[in-house]
């Protein structure tokens, strides 16, 4: 008698949701490093004005501090398997998402370097948003006991 192939199961989508939560802070971390330097390289070393300087620098700054709230907020959420915090997390992703956007379209002087990290970042906030969805749709489902 041949044995059983049995079927593999779904995928766990909060896994995944919290390896990129996970890679996401750290990326983050070398992001705000090298905006921050690009930034003091700029002011520096290029004719910016007060106002587009300070501009920036606050879009940076607000970008720094919500970030750090969504992954807080979304490793909290994945930990405990409630949908709260990962809802809070889904919903700071839009202005932080924003903020990248700022920085990559709208800032008054962009490096090269600046397009590739952006990009990046938003690459990177597009795949976690996926599966921090597929994680909310997972805790919506009943629970059974195989």
């Amino acid at each position: 008698m041949p044995p059983k192939t049995e079927l593999p199961k779904k995928s766990n989508p909060s896994l995944a949701y919290e390896v990129l939560i996970y890679l996401n802070s750290f990326y983050f971390g070398m992001f705000a490093c090298c905006e921050l330097g690009m930034g003091l390289l700029k002011a520096i070393n290029l004719s910016y004005e007060m106002s587009p300087l300070i501009q920036d620098s606050g879009v940076l700054l607000a970008l720094c501090v919500l970030e750090s709230i969504r992954c807080i907020m979304g490793r909290r959420g994945r930990l405990i398997n409630k949908d709260w915090p990962v809802v809070t997390s889904i919903f700071l992703t839009i202005p932080c998402f924003s903020g990248i956007i700022y920085l990559l379209l709208f800032q008054t002087y962009k490096l090269r370097l600046e397009y590739c990290l952006c990009t990046l970042m938003l690459c990177l906030y597009c795949t976690e948003m996926w599966y921090a969805i597929m994680f909310m749709f997972s805790l919506c489902r009943p629970v059974t006991y195989d």
